[in-house]
């Protein structure tokens, strides 16, 4: 019997099962222990007035990216005697401003960050008051204008915000934190030509008689600044209206109308499905999605509006490699959790981003079925064990980073749902949501909720899973005895003052050869533990599971013979173990496992474990009975399994070549791409047929036409009477802010491959890396030093250009770093 890695992944679908709390050790008190890491960042900010509505007049200068606006703030004292407030406001250049609409002196002073406004008299207690500001600003945060300087006039030219974190005091002045609530109103004036959407509900819409159109649009409810949007563009839109009355009103390009019904195609039913399953109410008048161009994150989800990126608004094809359904789902939960209730700071950022991972996660599973809930749990679970390899920050930490946030967090909750039970854990989520609608949380809030609605103290667990870090590895081995089985568990894992011995109910399952079972469910605390699991019949065991099903993160090293595994793959319940079991063979020598995993791959349905015995056959294809299975698997239902033949398999044979030549046609447009690329240098006496296959597929961003590019570049350039001239100008064309940023990206990262720059790619790169998206700036920063690095020409052009142009301040300081 060898010993085997398992990693594994998530939890499962939360089962309610009975636990004796009575059984727990509580070993801390959660009113005592909050990080196990001292966060400094994570303390609330302080202010000495409570803001409760903001009202804003905005007009727009696109070529100009200049925001002239008007502001209403109104507000209460909350300390005694204040004789100032302090605004956020960086940049913001204020010619006007008022106190209660009155020219009394009422002195102000901006500095880098904000305003300081001194009141000629103090203010008192509660009191209640207006601000009126005037300003004027050029953010290039915040508030960003799209393609308006687009000379080939190629790009969309949209106006969009983003706020969070802090970044809408970038175009407005206000109290930038998360720990205030304030009701919103928006009037936008705009080319009439246009649509604009904002927060809340379209109360008025005016035609003026300069071209352009004022839009009105109110909140009735308080939200945090951060979530204050603008989207502009010339938006078309439907309208779903859901069983609870709540009209989305889905927006997308009204030259792109292919695009709508597969990008929100499940709009109406997640409305309805997630207002079930929390159990509490939408609490917002309508929602919108937005979609803009060159977004910098993959969604926000401002109150009543989410904002995303267009890269997820495809047509029925492009919906195969980038669907918008689970970020549609991730972003909705957030009216709930982010918006109807809000963080107090950083620290408690898990309380958003966690239960919108969740949610959008068994909403998934509502649509596609238990195995790719499962299959979710296992990146997820992958994600949480990798990033404490790179720090040991816990959940409820300011540097807890997104996977800790988003994967993670998920799949804690899931466990905090299986340990509790499904009544307990939606009557609490019920709970906290009402108890604290339009308030700010912190996690000792959500871990109050229970005490309050069953009496639960789970101190334990929050302390384990959200105020200390790490994973718990486990040792499981188990020894067969004449009524029992015992199994003898190890906790594994380094223990200090961040990462303890954890504490979970486990199930441990013993399945016989007759096809019975039986399992026990015990909690596991020591570092080292017994559990007997009965066999009054002294049956004969089949295969054993540790956590069927793996509803506790872990890493666990557990004892098995490959007949066990192979038995397990065929017949475990759960998905998840039956891919475990075959991941496992992964050492195993092909020829003892071979007609074993091929009798898998004719049974299994799910397309993971298909994948997974593609991967290790791959190097086996001269045996006939692997050649038909890859046949087989280039016909397969679903794209993954298709392109994992032409990913996992080293040389594509000739009698496998046909098979793999029909997915240059494949519904995907990345399994086209991957195939075009291994058939041109695997068999490049066929590539003029190959590219005239593609020849009119752009694919998702254009990933197939670059590709050709590339490849017809790579194998031409230099080559005496071979002029690649119009692929190279066509590359160049790409990067240039005609594009989108997914495009342009993935034009630079060829020509930095081909180590080819002109001119024109200079003056691109360098537009790029001035562009307030990081995820376009990084790539072109990287690119520009690359060819620089090996292109002595290169770099003496760029150097020159760089001195002989004239930069405003921020340009030179973001260029200096990579010239001087």
């Amino acid at each position: 019997m060898a010993k085997i890695s398992l990693v594994i992944k998530k939890l499962l679908p939360a089962i309610a099962l009975s636990i004796l709390f009575s059984s727990f050790s509580h070993a801390t008190s959660l009113d005592s222990v909050v990080s196990s890491l001292t966060d400094v960042d994570g303390r609330y900010r302080e202010h000495n007035c409570d803001f409760t509505n903001i009202s804003l007049d905005v007009r727009f200068v696109p070529k100009e990216g200049r925001v002239i606006g008007k502001e209403t703030l109104l507000f209460s004292a909350i300390q005694p005697d204040i004789d100032s407030v302090y605004l956020d406001a960086p940049g913001i250049s204020v010619s006007k401003l008022l106190l209660d609409d009155k020219s009394q002196n009422v002195s102000f002073e901006s500095t880098k960050d904000g305003l300081i406004i001194r009141f000629p008299n103090k203010l008192k207690w509660e009191e209640k008051h207006s601000l009126y500001i005037e300003y004027e600003a050029t953010p290039r945060r915040g508030l960003y204008f799209i393609g308006w300087n687009d000379e080939k006039n190629l790009s969309r030219k949209q106006i969009w915000t983003q706020g969070q974190g802090i970044d809408n005091r970038h175009w407005f002045p206000c109290y930038d934190d998360v720990d205030d609530k304030v009701i919103t109103e928006t009037t936008i004036t705009f080319d009439a030509d246009y649509t604009v959407v904002s927060n809340g509900t379209l109360v008025d819409s005016k035609n003026n008689s300069d071209g352009t159109k004022t839009w009105h649009y109110a909140m009735t409810k308080p939200m945090s600044p951060y979530l204050v949007m603008i989207g502009i563009d010339k938006y078309k839109w439907k309208d779903y209206k859901s069983d609870n009355g709540i009209t989305s009103r889905e927006y997308y390009y009204a030259d792109q109308p292919q695009v709508e019904a597969p990008t929100y195609q499940y709009s109406k039913e997640v409305m309805d499905w997630l207002a079930t399953e929390i159990g509490v109410p939408y609490q917002w008048p309508s929602y919108a999605n937005v979609p803009v161009q060159d977004f910098m994150f993959g969604a926000m989800e401002n109150t009543s509006a989410t904002v995303y990126g267009d890269f997820y608004m495809q047509d029925q094809r492009g919906n195969f490699d980038r669907p918008y359904i689970g970020v549609n789902a991730h972003e909705l939960t957030h009216q709930w959790f982010g918006d109807l209730i809000t963080e107090y700071s950083g620290t408690h950022h898990w309380l958003h981003e966690s239960f919108a991972t969740y949610y959008s996660k068994i909403f998934l599973r509502h649509i596609y079925g238990e195995d790719q809930y499962e299959w979710a749990k296992h990146g997820e679970a992958q994600s949480s064990v990798q990033v404490d390899k790179e720090n040991r920050y816990p959940i409820a930490h300011t540097k807890a980073g997104s996977q800790r946030h988003y994967p993670k967090g998920s799949f804690v909750i899931g466990m905090l749902r299986y340990v509790v039970g499904d009544e307990v854990y939606r009557k609490t989520i019920q709970h906290y949501l009402k108890k604290h609608a339009f308030d700010n949380v912190d996690t000792h809030d959500f871990y109050r909720a229970f005490q309050e609605t069953s009496g639960i103290n789970l101190d334990w667990f929050f302390d384990e899973w959200i105020y200390h870090s790490g994973v718990p590895a486990y040792d499981v081995s188990y020894e067969a005895q004449k009524d029992k089985t015992v199994f003898y568990v190890k906790q594994t894992h380094m223990t200090d003052s961040l990462t303890h011995l954890f504490q979970m109910p486990i199930v441990f399952e013993v399945n016989y050869t007759d096809n019975t079972k039986d399992s026990v469910r015990m909690m596991i605390g020591q570092k080292d533990n017994k559990v007997y699991v009965p066999n009054k019949e002294g049956k004969k065991i089949a295969y054993t599971l540790f956590d069927p099903g793996y509803n506790i993160l872990k890493t666990a090293y557990v004892a098995k013979t490959y007949q066990e595994w192979i038995t397990q793959a065929n017949k475990a319940q759960h998905m998840i173990d039956r891919y475990d079991a075959v991941y496992m063979l992964r050492d195993t020598d092909v020829d003892k496992k071979r007609n074993d995993l091929i009798a898998i791959f004719d049974k299994e349905q799910y397309h993971a474990i298909r994948s997974e015995i593609v991967n290790q056959l791959r190097k086996d294809t001269e045996n006939k009975k692997t050649l038909a299975l890859m046949r087989k698997a280039t016909k397969d239902k679903y794209f993954g399994v298709r392109r994992a033949v032409v990913d996992f398999v080293d040389t594509i044979p000739k009698p496998l070549l046909a098979d793999c030549e029909q997915l240059l046609n494949d519904s995907s447009y990345v399994t086209i791409e991957n195939t075009l690329k291994k058939l041109v240098k695997q068999h490049p006496e066929n590539k003029g047929r190959y590219f005239a296959a593609v020849q009119n597929t752009l694919g998702i961003f254009k990933n197939v036409r670059i590709a050709t590019l590339e490849l017809k570049c790579t194998d031409n350039m230099g080559v005496t009477g071979v002029n690649t001239n119009h692929e190279l100008d066509e590359l160049i064309d790409y990067t240039s802010h005609s594009y989108e940023f997914m495009t342009r990206i993935r034009a630079m990262g060829v020509l930095e491959r081909l180590k080819y720059g002109n001119e024109a790619l200079l003056k691109n790169l360098v537009d790029a890396i001035l562009n307030p998206n990081n995820r376009l700036a990084g790539p072109a920063t990287k690119t520009l030093k690359a060819i620089m690095k090996e292109k002595p020409e290169f770099k003496d052009m760029a150097q020159a250009y760089y001195k002989g142009t004239k930069w405003k301040d921020w340009q030179q300081d973001i260029l200096k770093k990579i010239f001087e």
